[in-house]
This record gives structure tokens, sequence and C-alpha cells, in this order.
């Protein structure tokens, strides 16, 4: 088939936002708002904070003690269940639900990194670890409303188009914010005249750092009490966002429910296998960046700069592909673009880690994908006036999942030398679990395949029809012959 006979075929897009009634561009744009701020947030006090992660190692956190901050992300997820059950004791009012439990969560983090200049650094790391656990259970039931929120105010037909376009404001303003707090980490106290951080150092005279010899903990204070402030900030415009509200019971049956949908239950064994596919070695992805290859926080900054480009520069591209071709189709091309990432850490080296710069470019753009995508899955596939309930249920076994793989993989992993030799090159035990994340991934396919998902085009000619698209485009920039 010829490439004007694809492009002849294909469906035509949904109408553009543009032409959605007024007070659902106002919504819209409240979203979007709330998305940037919660991103900046969620950047510095979140999971996977790099923040967390140093100010934890600051207080003298074990193996054991970051296997718990590392446990975050899933339990966020699982404490998605509660959502559904608080609603009816807020009038099944999704709005007074999200404000609550999202103050909630984000004062905790504004005051509890004040306990590292107050107490002892045991007592500050429990009351650290403590806080950051209890925030994402506060965080994990702003989520599922939240989720369904957007599910009963933004129309399907411009869905994708609109989660995509939500997360490009999101991903560039958390790396701005997250950039200039590492910034702050690395000049507040004396350090290395290398690098970035040195360079700075020189050029403002700051060779004894902002805060002198007690400025690394002084920073950590600032940097969570301003993630604190945006958090809350990120409430405001809620509350101009229709309140569309919830049925004001929920029973155990809402809940059981989507496990026996025959048209959902795919979908949750789907993204259960995802989610213990990545969380499978995620305590090591840091510890491999600031110990073995020996990056600064500015360098681990500079990589999420990359990524964060690739996120924001083809969100909208896998929106739109969501809805023209269907989530199955770029689901699975997610998939293998994911395993190709997992696995350049196996052979990355200290004096090879340039790869790093190319799969923070690859990785940035699959992941926007990925948060596209599983969120697109989840609306498409759970009827709106039950989606509390299948929201609930996709958070439990999500983070279930993710949780059970995380700390397996942690306990796998401790049984394996920290350093051995294979086929005659080095390597570390954290690369056994890139090599297992890679291979699990793969794995996802399977599930995949018993996903029915109604007007969804095949992968094939998904594939075929994007090829077409972009060999007109580079046939459109390349030279030409004669006039």
């Amino acid at each position: 088939m010829t490439s004007a006979a694809i492009t002849a075929h294909r469906p035509e897009p949904p109408a553009p936002s543009a032409a959605l009634p007024r007070r659902t561009r106002v919504d819209l744009r409240g979203f979007v708002l709330e998305g940037a701020f919660t991103q900046s947030f969620m950047n510095l006090a979140g999971p996977g904070s790099v923040f967390v992660t140093s100010l934890a190692f600051l207080l003298g956190a074990t193996d054991a003690t970051m296997g718990y901050i590392f446990a975050a992300g899933p339990i966020l997820q699982g404490a998605q269940i509660l959502g559904p059950l608080v609603l009816p004791a807020f009038g099944g009012s999704r709005r007074r639900v999200v404000m609550t439990f999202g103050a909630s969560a984000r004062a905790l983090m504004l005051a509890a990194p004040f306990a590292a200049l107050v107490f002892p650094p045991a007592v500050a790391l429990a009351t650290l670890v403590g806080a950051f656990l209890i925030s994402q259970v506060f965080h994990g039931v702003a989520a599922n409303v939240m989720t369904s929120w957007i599910g009963a105010v933004v129309p399907r037909r411009v869905r994708g188009r609109f989660l995509g376009r939500r997360l490009q404001p999101a991903i560039i303003a958390g790396f701005v914010v997250a950039f200039a707090a590492s910034i702050v980490k690395d000049l507040a106290g004396p350090g290395s005249s290398a690098g970035l951080a040195g360079f700075l150092r020189r050029a403002l005279g700051l060779a004894h750092g902002i805060w002198g010899a007690d400025g690394g903990r002084i920073a950590f204070v600032v940097i969570f009490a301003a993630a604190g402030l945006i958090g809350l900030a990120a409430l405001f415009p809620l509350r101009g966002v229709s309140d569309r509200r919830a049925a004001a019971r929920f029973s155990f049956n809402d809940f059981a429910e989507p496990f026996k949908d025959a048209s959902f239950r795919p979908v949750l064994v789907l993204f259960g296998a995802w989610f213990a596919a990545v969380y499978f070695g995620s305590p090591f992805w840091q510890p491999f960046f600031l110990n073995e290859l020996g990056l600064s926080l500015t360098s681990v900054m500079i990589y999420g700069l990359i990524s964060t480009v690739a996120m924001a520069a083809t969100a909208r591209f896998w929106g739109r592909l969501i809805d023209r071709y269907g989530n199955r189709p770029v689901f699975r091309g997610l998939i293998l673009l994911s395993v190709a990432n997992s696995f350049v850490y196996v052979f990355m080296t200290p004096d090879r880690f340039w790869w790093l710069w190319l799969e923070a470019a690859t990785s940035g753009a699959m992941w926007g994908g990925a948060g596209v995508a599983t969120v697109n899955f989840l609306l498409r596939f759970s009827p709106e006036h039950k989606r509390d309930g299948y929201v609930a249920a996709f958070a439990v076994v999500t983070g279930g999942c993710g949780l059970a793989s995380s700390l397996l993989s942690g306990y796998l992993i401790g049984l394996v030398p920290a350093r051995f030799t294979l086929f005659g090159l080095p390597f570390v035990n954290m690369k056994v679990a890139f090599a297992a994340t890679a291979f699990l991934r793969l794995w996802v396919e399977v599930p995949m395949y018993r996903v029915a998902e109604p007007r969804a085009r095949a992968f094939r000619h998904m594939v075929r029809e994007v090829a077409a698209d972009a060999r007109l485009w580079l046939m459109n920039w390349l030279p030409r012959s004669g006039k």
C-alpha cells in the first residue's frame, strides 16, 4: 500500500480542544496548572526523589531504610483504595477530598525535614521516613479521586491529547524546580571545585558554601519547605474546576466488581505485570548513579533535563497516537523501548557513562508515553459511574505487585556478590537487577494479547503508518533536484 493510500484510509483525529465548551476549557486549564505545581512538589519530595534519598544518606540510612523509602511508590498506589472509602464522608465531593488529603500530604513534607536540625540523626531519619510514608498514603487517596475526577470532566474524544498536554508543563516545571534545588544543595556547603557545582562555587565566591559547614542540612530544610509550599499552591487552581460528585456510597461489592469484569480483568493482569517488572530493581537506580557512576546531584539533574526535554517533546505525540490508534498498540511499542533502556545499564561503566545521556532521551520519551497510556487505559476500560471503585482496584493491584517486586528484588540481589566477573567483564550486583527488569518488561507483552480494546488498530499497522508519515516528513526536508 502506498503512503498516499495509507493516509487516505487513516481515521480522522478527534475534534481539537478549542471546539470544547468554555466551561470545559476552564476545567482543563485548572487541571493543567495543578499538574505543573504537583509535579514540582513530587520531584522534590515524592517517590523516587533524589533529595529524599540524599537526605536519608546524610542522616545515616541503611539498606533496610532505603527499602522503606523506595517502597513509597507502591504504597502510594495501594493507598488509593482508600479514595472511594472516604468520599462518602465528604458528601461525594471530589474537590474536597483532593484538597484535604493533598494539603495534608504536602504539609507533612514541609514540616518533617526540620527534624534534621533539631533531633539526633537516628531520630531525624525515623521522623523523615515516617512522615514520608504517611504523606504517600494521603497522596494515594488524593490521586485516586483526582484520576476519576479527570475522567468525569475531560471528554473521551480528546482525553489522550489532554493527558499529553497536561504532562508537558508538568515535567518542564518539575525539572526546573528540581534543577534549581540541586544547585542550592551543591552550593550550600564546602565541596569539590570540579564540575558545574565547582564552577558556580568559584564564580560566586562560595568556597565555603552558602551556609558553611552545616550547609547540607540547612539546604534540605529549605528545599523541603519550598516543596511543601509549592505543593500547597497546586491546590488553588482546583477551586475553579467543576466538582463532579461521586456516588455517596461505596461498598465491598463496588470494589470487587472490577475483578469480575471480563473486559477489565485483563487490564489488571497487564498492569500488575508491568508494575512488577518496572519496580524490580527500583531501589538500585539512584545508588548506581551516585555510588557506581560517581555522579553529583547536579549531574543527575542534567540527566533529568535531557529526560524532561524528551518527555515534553513527545507527550502530545503519544497522546495523538493513542487517540488515533488506541492504547494497546502504543503501549506495546513503549514496552519494547523500555526493554532497550534497561539493557543499556547492564553494560554501563564509569568510563562509558556517556551512554547515559542517550538513554536519558529515550527513557524520557518512554516514560512520558507510559504515563499517558496508563491513565488513558484506566479511564478507557472503567465505566464512569463506577470509576472510583475501578481506580481503587487498579491501584491496589499495581501497588501490591510493585511493592512485592521491589522488596523481592532487594532480597534477591542481596544474595549476589557485590562485585563479580562474568565473561571476563567486571559487574556489580545492581546490574543483575537491571538485566532482570529488562526480561520482565519484555514478558509483559504476553498479557497484552488478552486485552481486547474496541477500535484499537493492530501494532503493525500503527508502525507502518507512522513510518510512512516519518518518510514523508523527511522527504519534505531533504533537498530536491531540479527547480
